[in-house]
């Protein structure tokens, strides 16, 4: 599987499909596994190197929503305490979400060595900044609903590591499954995480990582920009040409123009309440 960066704690992988990418966080006193996925080939390399890097670490599997293709690899470290939000444990579509694992496994003939189940949560997460600390290693969690309803973003806090989930990408445009307002409020939650924490690193769920403070604002001015734009044109019937062009401004346009007309009715599903 690419890696798509790599220092001295963490390795983030991209996937081949759709840039997902899959972190993993070494330190001396844990090991934190991020979002494993896709193919079963994809999620072994992952798999070897939290073995090659296991000194006897605590390990934790992570799940930033629960998208399918962010909860595939599940079963593939049985040995992790995993940690997900509370909305994520009470998710009432779960058989849905399986579903779509499935059909994606049996349009592609894929076989996996392990089964695909809707994960159990060891540590639900409640609240912002609620905190997993081993001896020197600190991560603090955010709720992050609007993309799902069931969002977390996470920080190592004393490498200054923002694992943002389905936000802050350079490939996507705000994607709104759950709520437009609820997404604009963790929009605004990860600019002061950013600011706030120091943060060195920013790696989405989709796309390219960045060092570069100045780009992590840059992602997050834009999401808000798009999400406030976008209601406007909901909100004047009228056809915006700055907000087409923005969206043609992107690599995969064509695809993400399908995303572009969902998020325009689920904005018009809040305005008619």
């Amino acid at each position: 599987m690419p890696v798509q960066y790599e220092n001295q704690y963490v390795t983030v992988f991209q996937s081949d499909l759709y840039q997902t990418t899959s972190t993993v966080v070494v330190t001396k006193d844990m090991i934190l596994i991020v979002d494993p996925t896709w193919l079963p080939g994809e999620i072994e390399a992952i798999r070897q190197h939290v073995a090659e890097n296991d000194g006897g670490q605590h390990k934790y599997l992570f799940f930033t929503h629960s998208d399918f293709d962010h909860i595939h690899g599940w079963k593939a470290f049985p040995e992790a305490v995993t940690i997900a939000s509370r909305g994520f444990v009470d998710r009432t579509n779960k058989k849905k979400i399986l579903q779509e694992a499935q059909d994606f496994d049996d349009y592609y003939y894929i076989e996996r060595s392990y089964p695909v189940e809707y994960p159990q949560i060891d540590i639900i997460i409640d609240h912002d900044e609620q905190t997993i600390k081993k001896e020197n290693t600190s991560v603090s969690f955010y709720l992050a609903p609007g993309h799902q309803a069931d969002g977390v973003f996470a920080v190592i806090d004393e490498l200054g590591i923002l694992i943002a989930g389905d936000y802050a990408s350079d490939v996507e445009f705000p994607f709104i499954h759950h709520d437009s307002e609820a997404y604009k409020h963790t929009v605004n939650k990860l600019e002061k995480v950013v600011d706030e924490k120091n943060i060195k690193l920013l790696i989405p769920g989709h796309g390219k990582c960045t060092t570069d403070r100045d780009e992590m604002r840059d992602r997050i001015g834009d999401s808000r920009w798009y999400i406030e734009t976008l209601r406007d044109e909901i909100r004047q019937q009228k056809r915006l040409d700055v907000l087409e062009a923005f969206v043609d401004s992107f690599r995969f346009s064509r695809y993400l123009r399908e995303e572009h007309e969902n998020n325009k009715a689920q904005i018009q599903k809040e305005y008619r309440g």
